[in-house]
């Protein structure tokens, strides 16, 4: 179970909006009002090495998958995945990667 602002995650989902088409790459440290969008790789590993409680947001662009899947993350990093369902919806799914498995963790909006 992970616990994420409703404010935060209104914001996350407007971020997408705003960038609908390209990639979007952030970092949300635990608690934080916001993400704070990430533009490269280095820059990605830079914060996450300055706060490893971190979690990784990023949307379903080909080019920010493809950068979250070369990282070089702790054990058990939590990301979040902004989904669109085929109705067009957005919304958003936690996701633990323990060595190389993935589990899809509750996320509870307060």
């Amino acid at each position: 179970m992970l616990t994420i602002k409703r404010t935060c995650t209104n914001k996350i989902i407007t971020r997408a909006l705003a960038v609908e088409g390209k990639p979007l790459v952030a970092i949300l440290p635990p608690g934080a009002e916001d993400c704070e969008p990430c533009f490269d790789q280095q820059q990605l590993q830079n914060l996450l090495a300055e706060n490893s409680q971190a979690m990784i947001v990023y949307n379903q662009h080909e080019d920010a998958i493809d950068l979250v899947k070369h990282l070089v993350t702790p054990p058990a990093q939590v990301f979040i995945e902004i989904k669109q369902d085929t109705k067009g919806v957005l919304g958003l799914q936690a996701i633990r990667d323990n060595h190389g498995q993935q589990e899809t963790l509750e996320l509870i909006y307060q």
